[in-house]
């Protein structure tokens, strides 16, 4: 099934059902699947065609579903771009991914999306044929003067021609950033079927159904986000988000709104639970409450959430098998039911543990590196068929980079990240690609960055070896970074040593980044107390 028909279906079956509440308005599925038709209309009027990409550089709102699905209508593929994106990874996802196309709200909250835009390298901006626009747009035109300006809103002088090539099931939908190894990130490419067949497995496997509520409690730029959404629109469910996380207006939504299901990070609903202090039932509509263990700090909240009668379990996913592609059951055992991991939702899917020395599988409660077999896996990583070679064994199982224990042949715990990807601001990142953009830094010879804790969250921290002669200081490295990377990726501190420790083996000198970490962790801890 490609979108469309899905689409379809929906406002042919329930054409008065709420489709998506966002912060301010509300729209049926009969109205999207207009919205989607207008769109569409417009776009391929301007030339959009079948086999494009679009960059996506919005928040949670209708005017994100509706681009995306006037995309998958017309066969084109979005890049998603996280909207705290500042010009350097803007930059690299227009570039890489081969955008001809840019969808985005400049005028939203007040973020600098047009002076980001402004500072991006036209280059890596020439390919740009055409940008919709939602709201106030005429900066828009400034910095991008040849390319075509649609507003969003603006009526077609005709409809969709019949004879249009529209998207299919095997057409890319969605791109979605990874953290790599190197200093770029992956792009990781899902098709419609994919995406669809994924949204119906979450789907009776977490009970969502055509009556459920489902709450948006992450970007649908990212995995969690859009699966999530996904999640919703297999079975025509009703979706209710923010642009913004607001923890008293989500706890107001829920209520309000009656939502049944929600999938989020354990910060999330740690807020969530600030808000309602000593009140033992406060979302009786709750009837599933997936998490991930994003805070290590919040190991407590399993507990905490069931203090108040919420129906929480752990989960898992990732950007190339889709989050929510494991989860708990409420009916599993607590002690494996508190922690992230799960259940594999496909029928067929299966994992196992494999020791890192020897590559044997490992028995159930051995803890070694998780592999997963999974219908929702990627189609492939764009253009790096390397990659793409490295992340699978040989008999089909996706290397998740993660360590856990197996208890049977489909459920699995997670216990934590094996690699040296760092877990910031919700996303996984490659401290390389940190690091590469501090090189950048005029005066900066070398970096490394490693995530430490400060007040309940993981925060990166840069460890750099001055250039000789340099003066460059900590203030002018925080303040490239802010200006070039999204803010969950600019270091708390920066501190300069005149050289790494390492510790010299037969083949290399391998950095001890356990010993930055301790340093690092030592300066957080005086920052705290001062």
């Amino acid at each position: 099934m490609n979108f469309d028909t899905l689409l379809a279906q929906h406002a042919r079956q329930a054409p008065e059902r709420t489709a998506f509440q966002d912060q301010d308005h509300a729209i049926t599925y009969a109205a999207l699947a207009a919205e989607v038709d207008r769109l569409a209309a417009v776009m391929h009027a301007a030339g959009a065609r079948r086999g494009e990409r679009l960059a996506l550089w919005m928040p949670n709102c209708i005017e994100w579903l509706v681009t995306f699905l006037a995309c998958a209508k017309l066969g084109i593929t979005v890049v998603a771009v996280n909207t705290r994106f500042k010009e350097h990874e803007v930059s690299q996802l227009v570039q890489r991914g081969r955008c001809t196309w840019l969808a985005m709200w400049p005028a939203f909250k007040g973020l600098p999306f047009v002076e980001i835009l402004s500072r991006v390298d036209p280059v890596a901006l020439g390919g740009l044929r055409g940008v919709v626009g939602v709201g106030d747009c005429a900066q828009v035109q400034s910095v991008l003067p040849a390319a075509q300006l649609l507003p969003f809103t603006v009526i077609p002088t005709q409809p969709l021609p019949a004879t249009v090539d529209l998207g299919q099931e095997e057409d890319g939908a969605l791109v979605y950033t990874t953290s790599g190894t190197t200093s770029a990130p992956k792009l990781v490419l899902h098709r419609q079927a994919g995406l669809i067949a994924h949204g119906v497995l979450a789907a009776a496997a977490y009970g969502v159904s055509a009556a459920s509520v489902v709450l948006l409690a992450a970007p649908m730029c990212g995995a969690f986000g859009f699966s999530t959404a996904i999640t919703g629109l297999a079975v025509g469910a009703s979706l209710v988000s923010l642009p913004v996380f607001d923890a008293a207006r989500t706890v107001h939504q829920i209520r309000a709104h009656g939502v049944t299901h929600t999938f989020a990070n354990n910060e999330l609903l740690d807020l969530l639970l600030r808000m309602v202090p000593g009140e033992t039932h406060p979302f009786p509509s709750l009837q599933y409450v997936g998490f991930a263990s994003f805070a290590p700090s919040l190991d407590d909240l399993p507990e905490r959430a069931l203090q108040a009668h919420i129906p929480i379990a752990g989960l898992y996913g990732s950007s190339e098998l889709q989050a929510l592609v494991a989860g708990h059951t409420l009916t599993a055992p607590w002690q494996h039911r508190r922690m992230a991991g799960g259940s594999v939702i496909a029928p067929d899917g299966r994992v196992r543990a494999i020791d890192a020395d020897t590559g044997a599988v490992l028995e159930d409660g051995q803890v070694g590196h998780i592999e997963i077999k999974a219908p929702s896996i990627m189609a492939e990583y764009l253009e790096n068929p390397e990659a793409m070679r490295q992340a699978f064994t040989a008999d089909g199982y996706f290397r998740t980079g993660d360590f856990g224990y197996t208890v049977g042949p489909r459920m699995f715990v997670y216990q934590g990240r094996s690699g040296d990807h760092l877990r910031l601001g919700g996303f996984l990142v490659s401290p390389r690609e940190i690091e590469s953009f501090i090189e950048g830094v005029d005066g900066v010879r070398s970096a490394q960055v490693i995530s430490s804790q400060t007040n309940g969250k993981l925060v990166p921290v840069a460890f750099v070896i001055r250039s000789e002669n340099s003066a460059v200081d900590e203030a002018a490295i925080i303040q490239a970074c802010t200006q070039g990377m999204a803010k969950f990726k600019v270091p708390e501190r920066v501190v300069f040593v005149d050289a790494f420790p390492y510790v010299q083996s037969a083949n290399s000198n391998k950095i001890q980044r356990h010993v930055l970490e301790k340093m690092a962790q030592d300066l957080l801890k005086v920052s705290e107390v001062s």
